[in-house]
């Protein structure tokens, strides 16, 4: 009999082939440009989420700054293509290590911080930010015009630029998932559990807490600017009003929603509110009443998410369906 280990990595392997297939699928299917528009945007969100959801489900560290860090990888994608001239592949590298860079220098202090005062530090870390983006105009073009007219994403093997940067999409939160993935069933997941569950404990074992919630707050804040840099290559033109504290806020509910405990369910959360969104654009009135009653039901009835709820009830299905065949 495999180890529970085991047979979780390999579910999670499976789930990699078959978000791949569905994603392909969809990029294969959908000609509707909107629809593929929310659809590209739910990745990039979900690559924001899963980071988020490192740090919130398996660090306890809520932040409420990474819609900052996303706003950091957007801009430095846009100077590296305008001022610099870098080719938009080789400039996601920038915009996820200067994110990660400005992480590691803000965590070491304000993680020593917990609970109340360490969800004040990141809200007042993307305050800032957001302040610095709207006023600092010659860099960022501020409220307006912000960045306009970023050059397309170039095609390549045979692509139109639109595909080309969807199938890069699809293929950066794949790789994305798997290095959460590794990095729950890896040693440090297992030490970061234990950070959450109780620091004191955690420490007494050896454990560098601020170390490692600093290296996952990084991991997070890298994550983000690869879904900035995605996101300027995609709107193309934008502002410093995308990136306010509401961004934040919403990649909170995502995780929420989605799962506490799972990187699935914070794939699940970013597409379930990039998506819900547009299903109740008739009824901009009922936006936020649909969100506050499904995020009071999710916290009643499925505290560790929506997402998680909705798998552990389709694993339940599956083992029926296999004892009764037996």
């Amino acid at each position: 009999m495999k180890h529970p280990l085991e047979q979780r990595i390999r579910h999670d392997r499976i789930g990699l082939a078959v978000l791949a297939l569905v994603l392909i699928a969809l990029e294969l299917t959908i000609s509707n440009q909107f629809h593929r528009s929310v659809i590209s945007l739910s990745m990039i969100f979900a690559i924001a989420a899963i980071g988020l959801g490192l740090l919130v489900g398996f660090t306890g560290i809520i932040s409420i700054g990474q819609g900052a860090f996303i706003g950091i990888g957007a801009y430095v994608m846009a100077l590296s293509l305008r001022d610099l001239g870098i080719p938009a592949i080789a400039a996601l590298i920038p915009s996820a290590l200067i994110p990660a860079l400005i992480a590691y220098v803000i965590g070491r202090p304000i993680l020593r911080l917990s609970g109340i005062h360490l969800a004040m530090a990141t809200l007042a870390f993307g305050a800032t930010f957001y302040i610095v983006a709207s006023q600092w105009r010659s860099l960022t073009g501020g409220l307006d015009p912000g960045i306009p007219s970023l050059p397309a994403f170039p095609g390549a093997f045979g692509l139109s630029p639109n595909s080309a940067l969807f199938y890069l999409t699809i293929l950066i939160l794949l790789g994305v998932t798997y290095l959460a993935l590794t990095i729950v069933h890896s040693r440090h997941g297992r030490a970061l559990m234990a950070v959450s569950a109780n620091e004191g404990v955690a420490a007494g074992f050896a454990v560098d807490v601020v170390r490692l919630k600093t290296s996952i707050f990084c991991v997070a804040a890298a994550f983000s600017g690869l879904a900035g840099g995605l996101f300027a290559l995609y709107l193309r033109s934008f502002n410093a009003g995308f990136f306010g504290v509401g961004l934040s806020i919403e990649l909170l509910m995502m995780v929420i929603i989605g799962s506490l405990t799972s990187v699935w369910g914070a794939i699940f959360g970013a597409f379930a509110l990039t998506i819900l969104p547009n299903l109740l654009e008739d009824f901009e009135h009922a936006k936020h009443l649909a969100y506050g009653v499904t995020m009071v039901l999710v916290m009643m009835f499925a505290p560790n998410g929506l997402g998680d709820a909705l798998f552990r009830l389709a694993r339940r299905a599956v083992v029926r369906k296999q004892d009764e065949r037996a």
